[in-house]
């Protein structure tokens, strides 16, 4: 392995060491207390809240804004592919795929160009739309420029996996990333979870969720 594979690999390390500790602590402030009785079931709640509830048409705007939601899909999906990209990356069965003549496996660069485009897209529309931007702080430009950086090098380096220069840029991406993944809204990839368990429970709890139709 090169030098720029062990930082790389180093920086992943101290990012899931990072986002465990956030895991645990969240574990050990238990399970959320509501004094109110109980009228509802708080299962059913935290199902809908991370199923049904996610929907654009369950959300508060979301339905009104559809390009943009969807774009944020594709934004996430392409996520999880360049995560998924870089575990592989470290083993040769993956590169030897990558630098072959067998073409299929340009499909996933193809998918990474769009939700790139999606990120980059997200990220102009934050910087410049009145409602969005006296809402954003620094940290919301930076976590949304380091993720649609890191797919766009993903794409080059499956494009161009001999290049030494992409490479090398490829695991520079990636190593600002996972540094970066536990300072900031990142790290919503651990805390997701719990919210969305919160709310499902609150509102299961309170017998508002489910949604139930008129």
């Amino acid at each position: 392995m090169s030098i720029m594979q062990y930082i790389a690999i180093a920086a992943a390390a101290i990012c899931l060491c990072s986002l465990f500790a956030f895991f645990l602590k969240i574990v050990r402030l238990g399970k959320p207390k509501d004094l109110s009785e109980k009228s509802g079931d708080t299962k059913q709640g935290v199902i809908y809240s991370n199923t049904t509830a996610m929907m654009p048409q369950n959300k508060e705007s979301a339905y009104l804004h559809w390009p943009a939601y969807a774009s944020g899909i594709l934004f996430h999906i392409g996520t999880l592919v360049v995560l998924l990209v870089f575990v592989l990356s470290f083993f040769p069965f993956f590169n030897r795929w990558i630098s072959g003549p067998d073409k299929i496996h340009c499909i996933i660069p193809c998918l990474l160009a769009v939700t790139a485009a999606c990120g980059y897209i997200l990220l102009l529309r934050r910087a410049f739309s009145a409602d969005l931007k006296p809402l954003s702080n620094p940290d919301d430009y930076i976590s949304n420029a380091l993720v649609s950086t890191f797919q766009l090098m993903t794409m080059l380096y499956l494009l161009i996996p001999a290049s030494k220069a992409v490479v090398t840029l490829y695991y520079v991406a990636a190593i600002l990333l996972f540094l970066y993944m536990p300072l900031g809204k990142l790290r919503h990839v651990i805390y997701y979870f719990a919210a969305r368990y919160h709310l499902g429970f609150f509102y299961g709890w309170r017998n508002v969720w489910p949604k139930r139709e008129n």
